[in-house]
């Protein structure tokens, strides 16, 4: 069994520019990177969410979401179903994830920022997940 993981923001969910607000906005769940999560549970690899966000309504700065960003824990039921309940473990970091990824032996990240792929801890093999919005 591999400690596989997967960020949150942009890349089990998706936003697009808003010009009106200035910001990126949720439009829906990524649907390759939830599948690929479903994937790596059913076959047997112990599975993380690793999140930059401070806490489970707030975004990395410690903000309260704006603009319908979901919440990540009822995003998960919703989304992953009964698999939710086969997740080792969803973790706020506050900032960088590589510290977190060591700690719990990771050996396989998805992400779509590529700061934090190019920053992954030794032996932690990054896959880059692109976003709906084309911005890296």
């Amino acid at each position: 069994m591999a400690v596989v993981t997967f960020d949150f923001d942009d890349t089990l969910t998706q936003t697009r520019w808003d010009n009106d607000d200035e910001c990126f906005k949720f439009v829906g769940p990524n649907p390759r990177a939830i599948a690929q999560l479903i994937s790596q549970i059913e076959a047997g690899n112990e599975v993380h969410i690793v999140t930059s966000r401070m806490g489970p309504e707030t975004d990395h700065s410690g903000n309260f979401l704006a603009f319908g960003q979901p919440a990540i824990l009822p995003f998960l039921r919703e989304h992953l179903g009964d698999h939710c309940e086969r997740l080792s473990g969803v973790h706020w970091c506050g900032g960088m994830k590589r510290k977190k990824l060591a700690e719990i032996g990771s050996i396989q990240h998805f992400d779509d920022d590529p700061v934090e792929l190019a920053n992954l801890p030794d032996g932690c093999h990054g896959v880059h997940v692109p976003t709906l919005h084309g911005i890296d």
